[in-house]
């Protein structure tokens, strides 16, 4: 495989990690002071609202951008630009059409959806409304980002990603706090402070269009065709649809559990009795209580590394599917391996981090957590922390497998994994032992079986042999010494009683997870888990590679 290619790669992977992590941090900003603005009772709202949203935006946001990317890519590696262009306006009418029916569903259905299936009541309801026109935008968004994601400029995707979050932090929040006063002691102040949450969100959108849409416009004139379109009278939306419609349906399956855990988990844990059944305020119970601190203190979280691997599928799928046009075998293996070792490089650390330092963490980022709902959160993040290393495995595994031609694979694989959650959540939940925590072995199994099905198709498909020891021991031991360090490090500063309040609790916590980070580069290099040739392609990793050989 040509360097060029793996750098490309791998640049590409760490400007879209890095943008998600920045991204990811506003986000679980945004949390903390909505949270403070609306309330718990009003964060209810919008955590019963998002995975119906969700759902819906699947349908533009999943399979039809990674179809755009591999036909763009397939196209741009023999210089057929004027291909890949009809691909992007093809491609930019279907999703509009798109963006334009799930939204009049999601607006006109508020009232059944919100009220009726979500029972969250008229609050719901206008909530739902608020987010509807938020599926439009993105929907046109997506298509754009597919494009440039196909050449391999993921600049405007990470850019575009960044304001979105910084528009939705400003707006949601500056509408949250405008409603919530404004029907402040009606007992619909909650309702109306998500609402405005919601409603920034759209506005978000609508601003994150038009940033992609600049993007766009700077690439005009830059791919000139250096070939002549062999087929421009080519059909593009029957082959986008059949590589899109599976990958929809493979990322359709989690946003319709999570849409099942907003339906059926406060049921199920109110199935048990008290104390799940008491009302704290208004029709606030302690089941709701449990389900929003799931979502709001440990998911939220358990998603911040999730985005590091997402670069690496979002990269994986035009690299990948350049080097197969170009039937470079070798190629394809080398970029499949290497992206498994850097997932699991990222993911490993990272569960056992977050696990021995759930309550800290938890702290840090959310410093006016209610007693109540930390003492929920802590034990549920110390076991959720370990998802982390099965989505890593999902998310780098499909993006490999998309990129080779085998997207129906995942699809099976998440559909088991997605079934297994299901019928976790109904056997657990209602154990009273358990309760709330069989939430979170739901998605240990489903990420758990999904992730090391498409880790062996992989495999077996692109005829890779993986380096047991380099991509899976190797970080799983550093892992544990870093960990160790870590929880020593915090268990240490917290004895001492200038660490034990205010801002320098946090500021223990800040240098115990600095340290962790020390300890693992160490181990890494120690353990020698990469080559000098593969830290050469890791941003800043040609000085890592001198400084591992003296």
């Amino acid at each position: 495989m040509e360097t060029a290619k793996k750098t490309t790669f791998v640049k590409g992977a760490a400007l879209l990690a890095a943008a998600g992590l920045i991204c990811k941090l506003i986000g679980v900003l945004f949390r903390i002071f909505a949270v403070r603005i609306v309330g718990e009772p009003g964060m209810k709202y919008y955590e019963l609202i998002y995975p119906t949203y969700s759902w819906l935006l699947i349908i533009s946001s999943s399979g039809i951008p990674t179809a755009i990317s591999r036909m763009v890519a397939e196209r741009a590696a023999v210089g057929n630009h004027d291909g890949a262009r009809r691909v992007f306006r093809r491609s930019l009418l279907l999703l509009f059409l798109i963006g334009a029916v799930t939204s009049a569903l999601m607006f006109f259905g508020a009232g059944w959806i919100g009220e009726t299936v979500l029972n969250g009541g008229e609050g719901a309801k206008y909530s739902m409304m608020a987010l509807a026109p938020a599926l439009l935008f993105v929907s046109l968004i997506c298509a754009y980002r597919g494009y440039l994601q196909g050449l391999q400029r993921m600049t405007g995707t990470s850019i575009s990603q960044f304001a979105e979050q910084v528009f939705k932090f400003i707006f949601g929040l500056l509408l949250a706090g405008y409603l919530y006063n404004r029907h402040e002691g009606t007992g619909f102040a909650n309702a109306a402070g998500a609402a405005g949450l919601l409603l920034g969100v759209t506005i978000s959108e609508i601003l994150a269009l038009a940033v992609m849409m600049l993007f766009y416009a700077r690439t005009k004139g830059q791919y000139p065709a250096l070939i002549e379109d062999p087929n421009p009278h080519e059909r593009v939306i029957g082959p986008m649809l059949a590589i899109a419609i599976p990958i929809t349906l493979g990322a359709s399956i989690l946003p319709i559990a999570n849409f099942l855990d907003s339906v059926m988990i406060t049921r199920l844990l109110q199935s048990i009795g008290e104390p799940f059944t008491a009302v704290l305020s208004n029709d606030f119970t302690v089941a709701d209580l449990n389900y929003q601190a799931l979502c709001t203190y440990v998911r939220s979280v358990i998603n911040l590394p999730a985005t590091l691997t997402v670069g690496i599928s979002m990269s994986l799928v035009p690299a990948i599917s350049a080097s197969r046009v170009q039937k470079d075998t070798n190629g394809v293996r080398q970029l499949s391996l290497l992206s498994l070792k850097i997932a699991m490089a990222i993911g490993l650390p990272c569960a056992v981090g977050l696990s021995v330092l759930a309550g800290p963490i938890i702290k840090l980022l959310y410093s006016r957590v209610t007693p109540e709902a930390y003492a929920i959160a802590v034990p549920l993040m110390r076991v959720a922390a370990f998802t982390v290393i099965f989505i890593s495995l999902v998310q780098t595994a499909t993006g490999a497998l998309q990129g080779v031609g085998k997207q129906r694979l995942p699809v099976w694989f998440l559909l088991i994994g997605g079934i297994t959650k299901v019928l976790v959540n109904i056997i657990c939940i209602p154990i009273g032992s358990i309760n709330i925590l069989g939430a979170v072995f739901s998605n240990l199994a489903c990420f758990g079986i999904a992730g090391i099905l498409d880790t062996i198709a992989l495999l077996r498909i692109t005829g890779a042999k993986v380096n047991v020891s380099d991509t899976f021991l190797k970080p799983a031991l550093a892992s544990v010494v870093m960990g160790g360090g870590a929880w020593g490090v915090h268990r240490l500063l917290s004895r001492l009683s200038v660490f034990q309040s205010g801002w320098m609790a946090s500021a223990a916590t800040v240098l115990a997870i600095v340290i962790a980070v020390v300890i693992y580069m160490i181990m890494m290099l120690v353990l020698g888990m990469f080559t000098g040739e593969e830290l050469a392609y890791i941003p800043g990793g040609r000085k890592l590679a001198r400084f591992a050989r003296r």
